[in-house]
């Protein structure tokens, strides 16, 4: 077979996906309206008579993560610690305190992580926070809301969605559409990775939208994190990436 019988071949396969996904999208909105499903729809999503969907939705498990926190609830969520604000890593080292921590060694735990952050800026969380989150006496500083921090466990940071900025949700958000890709090695088109992130909403707890995938998927071409996959409109794991994820 000719590179061009095989080119084909591949934009063929993608036009089929294609249409499925429009098909699922527009089966959505119909039940979504409590209205029938037109008959050409049942057709191409072979519709058996019981109202039976035959093609099955794909759907990505969430990332199995080897150790979570013992106080971690059902709901919450992890970004990669270097992906959080030192505010947060600040807050979480407070949360974990069990007593008033100096201003000095709250910077060099935030550095540790964050070495670029100038230890000005991290002191200054004390002063924006005071009688807010944090409470400052000569001895240190003190969290007066534990449950506004998240937890710091084997380089992740823990949490609700409550506690993330949107930064850190951006992160997690592009943390979420690298686990997809690795569980599709044959590539997705930014469309898929949007439908797939919709389907994950019990894990992917970040907004989905168009605009914001797009940056996404630039901004993680521009770290070497994603390539598009040959001439196609796919986008795959770089190489290093998918070396790690194997």
């Amino acid at each position: 077979m000719s590179i061009n019988q095989l080119d084909g071949l591949r934009e063929a396969a993608d036009s089929v996906v294609a249409l499925i996904e429009a098909a699922e999208r527009c089966k959505r909105l119909h039940e979504r309206n409590h209205l029938a499903l037109p008959e050409v729809l049942k057709r191409i999503l072979s519709v058996n008579g019981t109202g039976a969907n035959l093609v099955a939705s794909r759907f990505t498990a969430p990332p199995d993560y080897k150790t979570t926190p013992p106080e971690a609830q059902p709901d919450w969520i992890c970004i990669h610690l270097e992906d959080a604000t030192p505010t947060s890593i600040a807050l979480a080292h407070l949360r974990a305190a069990k007593g008033p921590v100096r201003a000095r060694d709250i910077v060099a735990a935030v550095q540790s992580v964050l070495p670029n952050v100038p230890s000005g800026s991290i002191a200054n969380i004390g002063s924006r926070l005071h009688g807010k989150l944090i409470r400052r006496t000569e001895d240190g500083w003190t969290l007066d809301k534990p449950e506004s921090a998240g937890v710091i466990s084997d380089g992740f940071l823990w949490g609700p969605v409550t506690i993330f900025s949107k930064q850190e949700m951006a992160a997690h958000r592009r943390d979420a559409i690298l686990h997809v890709l690795q569980q599709a090695p044959s590539g997705l088109q930014t469309s898929q990775v949007i439908e797939e992130l919709k389907r994950c909403s019990s894990w992917v707890r970040a907004t989905v939208n168009k605009e914001l995938v797009q940056d996404d998927m630039e901004i993680l071409s521009a770290n070497n994190k994603v390539r598009r996959r040959g001439a196609s409109k796919k986008w795959e794991l770089s190489p290093a990436d998918q070396k790690e994820g194997a």
